[in-house]
């Protein structure tokens, strides 16, 4: 029995590693601001080709399609060949329950509105924008929340401590991690809302937050948690 349960916890380490890497994969090609614009671009068609894409973004389609070509592999649009001409498609090829699925499906509809998307997550601007602003301000916000979830070591504390609130020592330990490395990672996750510091005396600990940032930040956590 207890080779069964050993077994199957090297199941699950293995799962949440592989798991993990996708996590991370997927974050860092949201976490780009010319990726954004290029989803951004897609939210509001059925289809785009690539050289017009490129002329509307006003870059080399070189530069263009090794972008298209990390969102595509990381299951954030469809490409689509009809003849000698290729189409970017503003969907996933997975389904909406899979990571790449279910934030394709949503960022599509949150960027297809900047101006509807900012009211609903609290973070319109004040006074007059300028043509473009509303879009340039989400993108930021949706920058923002991506790079929470851009390294494995954040994946592990913010999962970590989604089982209760611990302190540096208990977290050190458990998850073989320096503290200048907690540090660095806590820090980051602190400023974009996804955990906080409870303090009890002298004793210090984070603890998830009780209310992320914005609902996008939220969106994201929860999204990325599924799998947990």
């Amino acid at each position: 029995m207890r080779m069964i349960a050993d077994l199957f916890r090297s199941a699950i380490i293995l799962m949440e590693a592989t798991m993990d890497e996708i996590t991370v994969a997927v974050a860092r090609a949201v976490a780009c601001r010319t990726r954004l614009r290029i989803l951004s671009q897609l939210s509001r068609v059925e289809e785009l080709a690539p050289t017009r894409l490129a002329r509307e973004l006003g870059i080399s389609l070189e530069l263009l399609c090794a972008h298209l070509r990390r969102l595509a592999f990381t299951g954030l649009l469809t490409r689509r060949r009809s003849g000698t001409w290729c189409y970017c498609r503003p969907e996933s090829p997975y389904g909406s329950r899979t990571l790449s699925g279910g934030l394709a499906l949503w960022l599509y509809a949150t960027l297809s509105d900047p101006a509807g998307s900012l009211k609903k997550a609290g973070c319109q601007p004040k006074g007059a924008v300028a043509a473009g602003g509303e879009e340039k301000i989400l993108c930021r916000v949706i920058f923002e929340a991506a790079t929470a979830f851009t390294h494995p070591r954040r994946l592990q504390l913010l999962r970590r401590l989604r089982s209760g609130p611990a302190d540096v020592v208990t977290l050190t330990s458990e998850l073989r991690m320096s503290e200048s490395a907690l540090s660095r990672h806590a820090d980051k996750l602190l400023r974009r809302g996804y955990i906080e510091i409870e303090r009890h005396g002298r004793l210090m600990r984070y603890r998830t937050a009780r209310k992320p940032k914005t609902p996008i930040h939220a969106r994201w956590l929860e999204l990325v948690a599924r799998s947990w």
